[in-house]
């Protein structure tokens, strides 16, 4: 069970978010890096706590504006990491909604999956994206958590890293987002979580694509495709190394076994077969 802290906001007769903290220490959880990181917590954070609203629903996450992601133009955010907390007290549904557009809330919403947390593992738990966002370098991309309030505190907070797009919280019951730090009255604090962005493939028309990330790679590759059947593992000579069925919209192929080098890696699905170069590195 991980050691922790709540702090609970309600809103009272004049619409003024109040909330009360208190901190303990001594909790860090890391993250392997990956070549596209999109986040404002580092790769190994210590959480000095987790934060609800009193049992309301909410949102809470990162804007990321425009000038911040312009140079990955054309690449897909593919996955998110958060920090899910140990013990059935996390146990309930959430989901992650990525946003498009809006300074002061977000504008479109682009990307929703829903997942449920039976018992919370204590960890860093990513999750890939059945439908990867396409980054355009003209609007801001807003990456969230959403919980339905059945959690009193599902939302991990770290020191505040001094950016005010690192603290947004939305309620939606209320119709309003805002800065977190304007509702708790002392010091500043940071959401965590990290979203990914990597090179994205198609396979005939842009609804059937195909992700194979992270790329190179050290252990394994994740690999999204709509209906899939087969994925082989071929050397640059042509020689299948590995071939095995594949089922749903989601599989992972460990690479761990093979040297550094290059390999090929067909995706074969309803509508066609793609091949993908894998680097692995060592």
């Amino acid at each position: 069970m991980v050691c922790i802290f709540a702090f609970m906001g309600v809103i009272n007769a004049q619409n003024e978010i109040k909330m009360n903290v208190n901190t303990v220490s001594n909790v860090e959880f890391s993250l392997d890096e990956r070549p596209i990181l999109l986040s404002y917590a580092p790769t190994s954070v210590s959480p000095i706590g987790n934060a609800g609203f009193g049992g309301l629903a909410f949102y809470w996450g990162y804007m990321f504006p425009a000038s911040m992601v312009e140079e990955y133009e054309g690449k897909y955010i593919t996955q998110v990491a958060y920090l899910e907390g140990g013990g059935d007290d996390y146990a309930g549904d959430y989901s992650i909604n990525i946003w498009i557009g809006g300074d002061s809330a977000p504008d479109k919403l682009v990307s929703t999956q829903e997942f449920t947390v039976t018992s919370g593992s204590g960890t860093v738990v990513t999750m890939p994206l059945d439908k990867p966002v396409r980054i355009d370098g003209n609007q801001n991309i807003w990456v969230t958590l959403y919980q339905d309030g059945s959690v009193q505190g599902p939302a991990f907070v770290m020191a505040d890293m001094g950016d005010a797009n690192s603290r947004w919280a939305g309620l939606p019951d209320y119709g309003m987002w805002f800065d977190v730090n304007q509702a708790q009255g002392g010091d500043g604090y940071s959401f965590i979580l990290w979203a990914f962005a990597d090179d994205y493939d198609f396979i005939g028309e842009v609804e059937s694509n195909v992700a194979v990330y992270p790329n190179p790679t050290q252990n394994v590759v994740n690999i999204l495709a709509p209906n899939m059947n087969h994925v082989t593992v071929l050397n640059t000579l042509g020689q299948v190394l590995y071939s095995a069925a594949a089922e749903g919209n989601a599989f992972i192929l460990d690479m761990s076994q093979y040297e550094a080098g290059m390999y090929m890696v067909r995706v074969s699905t309803e509508n066609g077969d793609i091949v993908k170069n894998v680097n692995v590195i060592r």
